[in-house]
């Protein structure tokens, strides 16, 4: 999902990528930096403010956080949650949803361009 959000957002490369699981965070240049998370490997989340995740969020870029559920404490209040379950080998469940009013309209017109597969 990640490399479809870079690549939408004109990151050159799409192979560089990958999972930051053992850098934490991961930069690309696009249209907008992208500043890609792994929280996995967290204990808590004042890991997560060591890297300074305040300046990230409230920068000029986006940033996506892998596991955010174990260091919600440092989200902001608004967000866009995507989450993703695994049906079965070929299948996915995705839930998108917003918290707070910032990205409503956002949540609307994207409501409006995407159809429900089944």
């Amino acid at each position: 999902m990640v490399k479809g959000i870079a690549e939408g957002q004109g990151v050159k490369d799409r192979k560089a990528v990958t999972s930051p699981s053992f850098v934490l965070v991961k930069q690309y240049m696009g249209r907008l930096p992208l500043y890609h998370f792994d929280a996995y490997r967290m204990k808590s989340s004042d890991e997560m403010y060591d890297i300074d995740c305040v300046d990230f969020f409230w920068g000029n870029g986006i940033s996506i956080i892998e596991w955010a559920d174990k260091v919600i404490e440092c989200l902001p209040d608004e967000y866009i949650e995507i989450t993703i379950k695994v049906v079965n080998q070929t299948s996915r469940d995705i839930h998108v949803s917003c918290k707070g009013k910032r990205y409503k309209g956002f949540m609307k017109e994207l409501k409006g361009k995407i159809k429900c597969l089944k």
